[in-house]
């Protein structure tokens, strides 16, 4: 994290910005990858691994923690994919979403998991290198 100091933070206002479109797009390019920086990090990818790995399989007590981390990150998806992917990739995002959605019975849980740990693999596929 940067400090600015208030004499400096005056001076950067003040100062005129660029309001070109070329340079607004990259900015907002960055912002959306800061965005998705936010929820596409090591915990997610732990999160993948526990579901997914070799020697895949969660405690009954990190499933929950592993599905509120899912699904916070398909509300972040559902935010920048739009302005990541093109053309929008309608069904996988809607797989996503209707699994995001889903509360199964906690016996159901690690099927669930599984088939939500793949919707967020197949995501992260397509956005591929402009991944953070």
């Amino acid at each position: 994290m940067v400090t600015v100091t208030a004499d400096v933070a005056v001076r950067l206002l003040g100062e005129r910005a660029s309001d070109d479109r070329e340079t607004l797009s990259v900015v907002l390019y960055a912002l959306r990858r800061s965005l998705a920086a936010e929820v596409i990090d090591e915990r997610l990818y732990e999160g993948l691994e526990a579901v997914l790995g070799e020697y895949a399989h969660p405690a009954p007590h990190l499933v929950t923690a592993i599905a509120t981390r899912f699904r916070k990150a398909t509300t972040t998806f559902v935010e920048i994919v739009p302005y990541l992917l093109r053309p929008y990739p309608v069904d996988e995002m809607r797989l996503l979403i209707h699994l995001s959605a889903e509360h199964p019975h906690p016996d159901d849980a690690p099927g669930h998991l599984r088939r939500f740990a793949l919707a967020i693999l197949a995501i992260l596929d397509l956005i591929g290198d402009t991944a953070p």
